[in-house]
């Protein structure tokens, strides 16, 4: 009934989203909250208004809060909560954290890391190839991939993820039903096939310019880093990046030509001590992605995967492999042994942990978890 009471109260009209966690403590949660509403509105006058209370007792008298969780469900949308464990933990304890959200597609579980990538909507050529490389690779390493599904560098780290066969996470700035920028409607049906929609915005809610700002907080929260590939001085995307900062995650940046005012947000956080990205394995290395998220034989970013065999894998995966046969070694071995860049010695390494067979070592080499 908490699940139904939280979905219907996110539902009524003018319910914003940062009131709704105040009010549910005041109450001492949504079945209490939704009893108050609907049985008397004098003491809520005084803390919403004269106005909102009579509107909110009204459609409480005529709503059946299981009936909206159950309409809901036939939609195709899932009301997540804190305590389900869907989602990483930290999104939950940001400030101002949100009383639920609303989504569409897969579940996207909690076991891989979720980097958010995000930029200007107004991208230049570089940017979007940027972006999209970005995605592609880390979702490679199985990496969850996180953006606002904007135009430009949102959408273009979405289609990089999907491309590679990843999980991308798309947090909107209006309700989950709403389709923002109307030409990504088709990005949005393949989002939902092979990742999700966000939103704590309730079904219907129009994408408001003040919601994309508050948005960020979500895609902040969501994530262990945020790469910024191309951002103006007033870029939302920076609004995004100072979330993160306030929230202990780890801000990364793409440098842009000196020349172009939509680098001049990026190259301005590499000034302030964000961390360069030259390469996807600059994202990596801050992760500290290079152990097994997952026991072998539990599943990985995906609920029951299995772990692969040598004999399905990649064949540089096979070379690193046999490398690590007879013996931990590393990086700099590794990458004088097998005669190719660190970045893909990197990205090999880190996609070999995830399934289970590479793990870092103390001193920094890297050694086999199982044997071949």
């Amino acid at each position: 009934m908490e699940r139904a009471c939280r979905a219907a109260l996110a539902c009524l009209p003018q319910m914003s989203p940062l009131a709704l966690p105040r009010l549910l403590a005041m109450a001492g949660g949504a079945v209490g909250l939704w009893e108050l509403i609907a049985k008397d509105k004098s003491g809520l006058e005084k803390v919403v208004g004269e106005e909102r209370a009579a509107l909110w007792v009204d459609a409480c008298r005529k709503t059946d809060p299981v009936q909206v969780l159950s309409s809901l469900a036939e939609k195709g949308i899932r009301v997540i909560l804190p305590e389900d464990g869907a989602l990483p933990q930290g999104v939950w304890s940001i400030y101002d954290p949100p009383a639920l959200l609303f989504a569409q597609g897969r579940e996207a579980g909690s076991g891989a890391p979720f980097v958010a990538v995000v930029g200007a909507r107004k991208a230049s050529s570089y940017g979007k190839r940027s972006a999209a490389f970005l995605a592609c690779e880390l979702a490679r390493c199985g990496v969850v991939v996180v953006s606002g599904a904007a135009y430009g560098i949102d959408g273009h780290a979405h289609r990089g993820c999907l491309e590679a066969g990843g999980f991308t996470v798309a947090v909107l700035g209006c309700g989950i039903d709403r389709v923002y920028p109307p030409e990504h409607g088709p990005l949005f049906e393949h989002i939902k096939e092979q990742g999700c929609l966000l939103s704590e915005y309730a079904p219907g809610e129009d994408p408001l310019p003040w919601r994309f700002p508050h948005r960020n907080r979500i895609i902040a929260g969501l994530v262990q880093a945020v790469v910024v590939v191309e951002a103006s001085e007033k870029s939302g995307a920076l609004i995004t990046a100072e979330f993160a900062l306030e929230e202990g995650r780890e801000v990364l940046a793409v440098p842009g030509p000196i020349d172009s005012p939509i680098s001049r947000g990026t190259n301005a956080l590499i000034q302030k001590g964000a961390k360069l990205v030259a390469g996807v394995e600059d994202v990596l290395e801050e992760l500290r992605y290079f152990q097994p998220r997952y026991e072998p034989g539990t599943g990985g970013g995906e609920a029951g995967a299995q772990l692969s065999f040598a004999g399905d894998m990649h064949p540089r995966d096979k070379v690193l492999l046999a490398l690590l046969r007879d013996g931990s070694q590393s990086l700099d071995r590794l990458v004088e042994m097998a005669g190719v860049s660190p970045g893909e010695i990197l990205s090999r390494l880190a996609s070999l942990a995830l399934k289970g067979w590479v793990t870092q070592e103390p001193g920094g080499k890297y050694g086999m978890s199982r044997p071949l």
